[in-house]
């Protein structure tokens, strides 16, 4: 036990050493990394909302050279083949057409009631000149020369009174034609008489008039409510509306098997018996008639497989008949300018060869076909109907 203590004593008495708590390292100098800003991609602008179409005074839209295939296809509904051409192309100098019908103002009403000299003076005031009618015309088609009405295949007449922008063409010319008739610096020519101008367009109810091909006249001091005017600008064209020499209203012309086949061809809702068609000639043709008949009572048969008639002025068509297997057909095509052809009738008797026999009188404005002839049930006719096409009817 003492010698416990002793120790005890002696250790509390030796001096207490002090110890340094452990210091902290220095920090190392570290040379400051270059931090590269993270690529941020620009924030997209957003689009401003697009302007509703609207039509201000004074517009004018600038109409680029380019080829108007003047008038209509033959065959086709509402064509006056008399003043209307066969698509004929014709090239059209650049030029500008206003956007409205004068004053060209959406705020005011068209000026109506004018005579076409007042008209062409007006838009001489104004710097400008009335347009010829082929400039109204490729304004109308496009630049695809390919639409029946400003707006395309179609036209929807209450559309266009409720909003002019609902009716513009393609180009944005706008009202052209669709609720008043326009006149034109151009003369009557074709079947419109040369004391008259020509003006575009209708207020008629009658889609037909509205067409970008129709053509009407009047005589130059004419004045009316529903017959108005749009300006030009540019040099006048030297422009000529394309004519028509009259032709015969019958002529028998040669065409052998391949050209008729070629034709068939070149028609869709008849190719199908091209490559089998064998025409019939004259003496194909005295098959169908009765044994012994002697007499059509004035009619008579062509005298080759062929017939080209023009039922009216402006109008021609190629009538031909012939077997394609076991079926006899008898066919009206039109002839293009360019030398193709257009369907316009085509009348199928199935399962029986034929002959078929077709007839001409030139007191008439219609052909007889049949393939019995006297036999009741056995023909018909071929027919100008009432909107102008050329149809086959059984009779």
């Amino acid at each position: 036990m003492r010698l416990r203590l002793i120790v005890l004593l002696a250790l509390a008495g030796c001096p207490r050493e002090e110890v340094a708590p452990p210091s902290a390292p220095e920090p190392a100098e570290v040379e400051p990394a270059a931090i590269e800003p993270a690529a941020i991609e620009p924030a997209a602008p957003v689009p401003a909302a697009p302007e509703a179409p609207t039509l201000r005074a004074g517009e004018a839209v600038a109409i680029p050279a380019g080829v108007v295939l003047a008038g209509s296809r033959p065959g086709a509904s509402g064509r006056e083949p008399r003043d209307e051409a066969d698509l004929v192309p014709v090239a059209v100098p650049a030029f500008s057409i206003d956007r409205l019908p004068f004053p060209n103002d959406p705020d005011q009403p068209p000026r109506t009631g004018v005579t076409q000299p007042e008209a062409a003076a007006l838009c001489a005031e104004a710097g400008k000149r009335l347009c010829h009618e082929l400039e109204w015309e490729r304004a109308c088609e496009g630049p695809d020369a390919a639409r029946s009405f400003p707006t395309g295949d179609a036209l929807d007449l209450a559309a266009c009174a409720a909003d002019p922008l609902a009716c513009v063409t393609p180009e944005g010319v706008a009202r052209l034609g669709t609720a008043l008739g326009e006149w034109t610096a151009s003369p009557g020519s074709r079947g419109l008489g040369a004391d008259l101008y020509v003006f575009r367009g209708s207020s008629s109810d009658e889609l037909a008039t509205h067409r970008c091909a129709a053509r009407r006249g009047a005589r130059s001091s004419t004045r009316g409510p529903s017959l108005g005017f749009r300006c030009c600008e540019g040099p006048a064209p030297e422009l000529e509306y394309p004519t028509e020499a009259r032709l015969a209203r019958f002529t028998s012309i040669e065409a052998d098997r391949e050209r008729l086949r070629a034709v068939l061809a070149e028609m869709p809702e008849v190719a199908r018996f091209a490559p089998t068609f064998e025409p019939f000639d004259p003496e194909a043709m005295l098959r169908a008639l009765p044994e012994g008949l002697t007499s059509l009572r004035g009619w008579e048969l062509p005298t080759t497989p062929v017939l080209r008639w023009s039922p009216r002025a402006g109008e021609v068509v190629w009538v031909f008949a012939g077997r394609a297997g076991s079926d006899a057909l008898l066919v009206v095509a039109h002839p293009l300018p360019d030398g193709r052809f257009v369907h316009g009738a085509s009348y199928v008797i199935t399962g029986e060869p034929g002959p078929i026999a077709f007839a001409f009188t030139p007191p008439s404005e219609e052909l007889l076909w049949s393939n019995a002839w006297g036999a009741a049930g056995q023909g018909g006719a071929i027919v100008v109907a009432e909107d102008s096409r050329i149809t086959i009817v059984q009779r």
